[in-house]
């Protein structure tokens, strides 16, 4: 049965896309089948957005905390746009070697979805081993106050910069710091970086 239907998906596949896109789709169509066979084949959702932070026995996905956006987005260290920025929270001990290795201390930010944008609870890339994407409702909420509600965290920017330096975040001072989020690394590499260190 399995067979058959992975067959009949790849001819319909094939038919629509190029080759480079449908062995994409179909290694997402796979995992998606073996991770929520049922699910996958009875309700009328895309396979992308099938994994979700509940269906993984184990990855960072299951930790509670939201990916950053470099990893969603090739690289970029910035929200995307259907989100802006909700707050921050320092991380005093980073003891890393990326981003901020240098100052010891570095600043995340949350990206939270705009009202009536779309953004569905799932694995960032559709992986257990990334963080959640789109999924904690939550706002620290001393950047952009001007607008109202709590929305989702949509992914994270780091920055070494102090939030209330940057003009187009908007931010105040209003403190906020949580050390157990100093080990947290991207599975990327950011490529804006420089835009992101502190200028003392």
């Amino acid at each position: 049965m399995s067979e058959k239907l992975a067959a009949g998906a790849g001819a319909l596949l094939a038919r629509r896309t190029s080759r480079r896109g449908f062995l994409g789709r179909a290694a997402i169509v796979g995992s998606a089948l073996s991770v929520a066979p049922l699910r996958y084949l009875l309700r009328p959702e895309p396979a992308m957005a099938v994994l979700r932070p509940s269906e993984c026995g184990s990855g960072l996905c299951t930790d509670g905390y939201t990916e950053f956006c470099c990893t969603t987005r090739d690289g970029k260290n910035s929200c995307p746009q259907n989100s802006y920025v909700g707050g921050w929270w320092k991380c005093t001990r980073y003891r890393g070697g990326a981003l901020c290795k240098h100052e010891g201390e570095r600043y995340y930010i949350d990206c939270n979805r705009r009202r009536g944008e779309d953004c569905r609870c799932k694995c960032a890339e559709n992986r257990c081993r990334n963080r959640r994407y789109c999924c904690n409702v939550f706002r620290y909420g001393q950047c952009n106050t001007q607008i109202g509600g709590t929305t989702e965290v949509v992914c994270r920017v780091v920055s070494c910069r102090k939030p209330w330096h940057v003009r187009e975040w908007r931010c105040n001072r209003t403190y906020a710091q949580d050390n157990n989020t100093c080990s947290h690394e991207a599975a990327c590499r950011c490529g804006d970086c420089e835009r992101h260190r502190d200028r003392r």
